[in-house]
């Protein structure tokens, strides 16, 4: 455990806790006001850590610094600050990791793991969690409501998340009812027509009894010249709290959201001749209209804003039951239904794309805590999930085969049915066999199902969503496909640590991972199962009293038939495959709060990734063997800097800066011209007016300063009917809002 020779003063902490209120550091620290508002001022900044602030990335509560892993957990505070909405908003604040959208999800890329394109038979190798819960890929680009904290844990953690977590874990914690009467409110207006409203409202009906329910509106213009890519969504959010006795706890919570507006459309990128090119067919990137000297290209009509609705509907529940003083039970079980359907331009074709969802989910966890020496954790798992969607393409002439009328709908990808069920029995100790030193063992059995059923693509009359597959197409019906396979695994993990220190940790792991394989809409299109055997090294510290933290990991991964994926917008085809890849690195994150100045801090997080295909399981792609992977670029650096300014009457003004900077990467793993990212970077802002003694604050932010263009998911484009070659969804431009906080509280 580490703790500080000497705590700091009560100043000093007064500025560290009023710096985390603004911005979480890429070193994964946390601040707690607990100290302060108790009045103990022999508060040290390792009690603060250590004692106070927690999270549960490993499934029990662990002070952050004390997890033998690089993690970052991002507060509810920085995320009101920055005007977060999304997960694909806190980017800028996570080390080697991509958070991009694609559709109706947001992209994971954890060390340059990831997976692109909305596909019912395809999951991506990270898992995204809401209070425990997996979230398909679909659900990952839902509002964020009432959170109280993001968790990011890179690397497998097959042992405690099982299938899905191959690359990572990033886990969203929802604030739980109180014993307090409290209002709070948030209202934001900015460029875009950018207008956002929260109300949160807790209710402690009993002494057994709490509510807390909250209710979000965004709705902005689109950031495409067409419209495209425009907000109106409406989210709310419903805790219960119910602790019929001391010893037991009920929470039960649900996640509602309807979105609309319009989606984003892909554009053109590149030049032919030159594979590296960042040029846009208008001088404006995110002009995505074909209008002018471009109008040729309109082949299917000009490019418009076409509108999108998806439906969520996500329930879960935690039981809490502490048997006794070291022993603990804990369920989770979830429903999830996600009803999705939108219309999109791939650079001049037009798309229309549906899916629906239907999961549920039961964990079961027993845990045991001695205080001292020893810990652990068996569970089972259980779940099901049942997915189906088309996605229908037009093409224009000759696009397809010579002579071809315009406007074809290509049936890509036609999936009526699909079941991925499973369950597994795993376990994790932590045994202290000294003072200084505890090794970390832990293993699970897991079983996997999956089956599915649909129509090989062809073409069709229109894109009509039919249960008749002859009604969908011309002629005679195309041949159908079904498919079935299953899986049976074992995952484990093996870990020291050892306490150097007072103030410093060295750790050592030895892990796996394992996701699933599974097959296309093309019947002989079969994907293996991913394996993955990781080592970490990593150490982290406390150094000047305190005032300077210094984490580090070195890490390496060798995968076995990692799941490769990039979509060819020009045939209209999803290519799927496997290749062995060897990914190696190392992340250094720092935080430094100067001794003479208490309310300045300063925060750095580099990241070194070499993520190359060693081998792919299909000869024919042997051409792309030592390439980058995709979306894994392989320097990442994030600079923060944080000063808060006293004023009369206690009143304060907080800024803070926080630049990220990322080396060119490629958007597919063939590397086709025109999905090719060059080096960047990106600023955000914010600054913060908190008058003394009141209930409110007045703050602007900024993101993307540079109003630098940055491609998000990508797919490959048809060099001669498009404008461009590439055709990637485009992060957001420069934005700019300003921010009205309240909070009323019975104290």
């Amino acid at each position: 455990m580490l703790k500080l020779k000497r705590p700091l003063s009560r100043n000093q902490v007064s500025g560290l806790l009023r710096l985390a209120a603004t911005l979480l550091p890429a070193a994964a620290l946390q601040y707690s006001t607990n100290a302060i508002a108790a009045g103990d001022e022999s508060a040290s900044v390792a009690g603060i850590f250590m004692d106070e602030i927690v999270v549960t990335a490993q499934k029990r509560s662990q002070v952050i610094q004390d997890i033998p892993a690089a993690i970052t957990a991002i507060d509810s505070d920085t995320l009101d600050v920055r005007g977060v909405t999304t997960l694909a908003d806190i980017q800028n604040l996570v080390p080697s990791v991509r958070l991009q959208k694609e559709s109706a999800s947001t992209e994971i890329y954890i060390r340059g793991v990831g997976s692109t394109l909305d596909v019912p038979m395809i999951e991506p190798p990270n898992a995204y969690n809401i209070n425990g819960v997996y979230i398909p890929r679909e659900v990952t680009s839902a509002s964020l409501v009432d959170v109280e904290r993001i968790e990011v844990l890179p690397g497998p953690q097959g042992t405690l998340y099982g299938r899905g977590a191959i690359g990572g874990v990033v886990n969203t914690i929802t604030r739980r009812p109180t014993d307090k009467f409290e209002t709070t409110a948030i209202v934001e207006a900015g460029d875009y027509s950018h207008l956002r409203a929260t109300v949160t409202q807790n209710i402690p009906v009993s002494e057994h009894l709490r509510l807390r329910g909250s209710l979000s509106y965004l709705n902005r213009d689109g950031y495409l010249k067409s419209g495209a890519d425009s907000a109106d969504d409406l989210a709310g959010f419903l805790a219960l709290e119910i602790m019929p006795r001391d010893d037991l706890s009920i929470h039960v919570w649900s996640h509602l959201e309807n979105r609309e507006g319009y989606s984003a459309n892909l554009l053109s990128k590149g030049q032919v001749g030159n594979p590296r090119s960042q040029a846009f067919p208008n001088k404006d990137p995110w002009d995505d209209r074909l209008e002018g000297d471009l109008a040729s290209f309109a082949t299917l009509g000009p490019i418009d804003a076409q509108y999108r609705e998806w439906d969520t509907v996500l329930v879960g529940a935690e039981m809490d039951w502490k048997i006794s003083d070291k022993l603990s039970l804990t369920y989770v079980p979830s429903y999830l239904n996600f009803d999705w359907r939108q219309g999109y331009w791939l650079t001049h074709k037009n798309g229309d794309f549906n899916e629906e969802i239907d999961q549920r989910t039961h964990e079961l966890r027993l845990a045991y805590d001695d205080g001292s020496d020893v810990t652990w954790l068996v569970g089972l798992y259980d779940y099901r999930i049942e997915t189906n969607g088309q996605l229908f393409i037009q093409f224009g002439p000759d696009e397809l085969f010579s002579g071809s009328p315009a406007g074809l709908w290509l049936d890509a990808s036609d999936v009526r049915y699909h079941e991925l069920k499973g369950n597994a029995l795993f376990g994790e100790v932590n045994w202290a066999i000294s003072g200084r030193t505890r090794l970390v063992a832990g293993g699970r059995l897991s079983s996997d199902d999956r089956e599915g059923f649909g129509f090989q693509p062809d073409i069709v009359t229109e894109p009509a969503v039919s249960t008749d597959p002859v009604a969908l197409f011309t002629g005679v019906a195309p041949p159908a496909w079904s498919n079935s396979e299953s899986w049976d695994h074992v995952d484990w993990k093996l870990g020291i640590e050892f306490d150097a220190g007072d103030e410093s940790m060295l750790y050592a792991t030895i892990q796996t991972g394992f996701q699933p394989g599974t097959f296309d809409v093309f019947p002989d299109t079969t994907t293996e199962e991913s394996e993955l055997l990781a080592f970490t090294v990593g150490a982290k510290n406390y150094f000047l009293n305190g005032r300077l933290l210094l984490n580090n990991e070195i890490f390496y991964y060798e995968f076995d038939n990692l799941l490769t994926q990039s979509f060819d917008a020009a045939t209209g085809t999803n290519r799927l495959s496997n290749a062995d890849v060897v990914i190696y690195g190392d992340q250094l994150d720092l935080a430094y709060v100067p001794d003479s100045i208490s309310n300045t801090r300063f925060t750095l997080s580099l990241g070194y990734l070499h993520a190359r295909y060693e081998d792919f399981l299909v000869d024919s792609l042997d051409v792309f063997n030592d390439g980058q992977l995709q979306n894994a670029p392989d320097w990442t650096a994030t600079l923060g800097f944080f000063r808060a300014w006293e004023l009369q009457a206690g009143a304060s003004v907080e800024a803070s800066i926080s630049s990220r900077y990322e080396s060119g990467f490629w958007g597919d793993f063939s590397h086709s011209s025109g999905l090719y990212q060059d080096s960047y970077t990106k600023t955000d802002v914010a600054v913060t007016y908190r008058p003394s003694g009141k209930n409110w604050s007045l703050g602007l932010w900024a993101k993307n300063l540079e109003n630098q263009d940055v491609q998000a998911a990508a797919a490959t484009g048809n060099p001669v009917t498009d404008p461009g070659p590439g055709a990637p969804f485009l992060e957001a431009p420069r934005t700019i809002g300003l921010r009205y906080t309240l909070n009323l509280s019975s104290d």
